[in-house]
């Protein structure tokens, strides 16, 4: 399982409201919801919060990547949203987030699956290329493009 397999256009977000992040978590899940991935949004949100109060999903560089193991989960995938405000998350580096992967991995994925996806997302993120290019983006086949190919020089 790779990032191109679970983050669709459909789960591509940008100008996300929330203003904390409770509430981005739970916007982000009822897109989930909405798309079909979820059998109880609310069994999902809860493991998503419980995994942040056992330590943060603020990596750092205003990016967040928030996910919980939950058997609610009915097909593994991504949200990807940036937020319209800052929003305080604990980071890693005590900066406020915008940007944040939702990760929903099902219970047949959760063992090496979610491991992978999640080591896949940070790596890339360490290329200051292909962070700014999230942060700047509009489009969001872009977005996907640029998780699953990097940055292309032209």
């Amino acid at each position: 399982m790779e990032v191109k397999d679970i983050l669709t256009k459909e789960l591509v977000v940008f100008d996300l409201e929330a203003m904390t992040k409770e509430t981005a978590i739970a916007e982000m899940a009822e897109i989930l919801n909405a798309h079909g991935f979820l059998a109880d949004k609310a069994a999902y949100v809860q493991a998503v919060l419980e995994r942040e109060a056992h330590a943060t999903t603020g990596i750092g560089n205003n990016i967040a990547i928030p996910h919980g193991k939950s058997e609610s989960v009915t097909k593994s995938a991504i949200v990807f949203a940036r937020t319209k405000a800052l929003i305080e998350w604990e980071s890693l580096d005590d900066e406020p987030v915008n940007m944040i992967f939702l990760l929903a991995i099902t219970d047949s994925d959760k063992t090496d699956g979610h491991l992978k996806i999640l080591a896949e997302i940070a790596t890339k993120l360490m290329d200051d290329d292909i962070v700014a290019s999230l942060k700047n983006t509009r489009d969001q086949e872009e977005v996907i493009r640029i998780l699953n190919e990097g940055v292309v020089e032209v």
